[in-house]
């Protein structure tokens, strides 16, 4: 089926480094990244810059959003992590690897929102099966830092890929935790010669 294309102007008239963008599944709800974040509830027809991190330029390389377009998660590169649970009305900061800044840049998340999986380059991998309430560390490539780029998650949170810049793609396999996520991910990471 062909696609009928236009341009949409987030950040007006002019050419950005676009880095990231997430979607509802009805495509109503747009999340569009660049060194602010902009969020579009009408699929594109008007848009408006939200502040996660507070009225400064970020560099904003992932993003991840949930079905309904209720639950967005947004990563600054050198940063932060930022959630919101009501399609960007408010955030709140998440802490997967402590109180420090992170070059945050692959995010995946479940469709319905619980389940989420953030990488670092040059660092870790982390999952929430609670909203970013709570975070535990898996190491598909063993206990050592990587150059985390890419994810992906099913619908049910149950099946991720990641992959490393310059390296291997781990994926996990069932699942309903991050213990038994983290069993998957090593066994698939022994077996391709991950580590």
């Amino acid at each position: 089926m062909a696609h009928t294309w236009s341009e949409v102007q987030p950040a007006g008239d002019v050419n950005r480094y676009w880095q990231t963008s997430s979607m509802s599944e009805d495509g109503k709800t747009i999340l569009a990244g660049v060194l602010s974040v902009y969020l579009s509830t009408n699929t594109g027809s008007t848009w408006s810059e939200v502040q996660p991190a507070g009225d400064a330029d970020r560099n904003w390389p992932t993003s991840s959003m949930s079905e309904d377009g209720k639950t967005i998660l947004a990563g600054v590169y050198n940063g932060r992590l930022y959630l919101s649970t009501n399609t960007g009305s408010t955030w709140s900061e998440v802490q997967p690897a402590g109180d420090a800044n992170r070059k945050w840049y692959t995010s995946s998340m479940s469709a319905d929102g619980k389940t989420i999986l953030v990488g670092v380059y040059g660092g870790r991998l982390y999952l929430s099966t609670n909203t970013g309430s709570s975070w535990s560390e898996v190491q598909p490539a063993g206990d050592i830092n990587r150059n985390w780029r890419t994810s992906s998650m099913s619908a049910d949170g149950k099946t991720i890929l990641a992959g490393v810049y310059s390296g291997r793609l781990y994926l996990g396999i069932e699942g309903g935790g991050a213990k038994t996520i983290a069993k998957h991910f090593l066994y698939y990471a022994r077996m391709r010669g991950g580590f």
